[in-house]
């Protein structure tokens, strides 16, 4: 291993691996109309019935306008609606569309053959052990991004 190659080998691998999982998602989720950045959002919303965009941008740790620009995009394909709160005239509540409602269902039954086929070529004891790490990383990411 070359010096360059140490400097970076955990952050090169992760984001190859990062990289490859989403290429792989997109081609899993094509047919159905959504992708590897956007599934994700039909999927917190349908678990929780609805959402307010705050709710959405504490659940998917990503950059609001990010989240924004997925949820406009999940508007425009009638996967999602957006209407002000009964309540709260400033709110925004994101809830999912009859349409949205059947890409939620079919991503609830193909989502864990896409999970499992990730890790098909592991051990029982080894997927025990990567998800253990790939949670003792999440954590200590967290307290590095506090």
């Amino acid at each position: 291993m070359t010096q360059l190659e140490e400097l970076d080998t955990y952050i090169s691998a992760i984001n190859t691996v990062s990289h490859k999982v989403k290429q792989y998602l997109n081609e899993q989720l094509k047919d159905l109309g959504v992708t590897s950045s956007t599934y994700f959002y039909l999927m917190k919303v349908g678990d929780k019935g609805q959402l307010s965009q705050d709710d959405l941008f504490q659940l998917i740790h990503l950059n609001p306008s990010n989240i924004t620009r997925g949820v406009a995009r999940l508007i425009k394909l009638g996967y999602l609606s957006k209407e002000q709160s009964p309540t709260d005239r400033r709110v925004k509540i994101i809830k999912l569309t009859k349409l949205g409602e059947q890409k939620y269902r079919q991503l609830v039954i193909r989502l864990p053959t896409i999970n499992d086929s990730l890790v098909q070529t592991l051990t029982p004891e080894q997927v025990i052990i990567f998800k253990q790490i790939l949670t003792s990383v999440d954590v200590e990411l967290n307290q590095l991004l506090a």
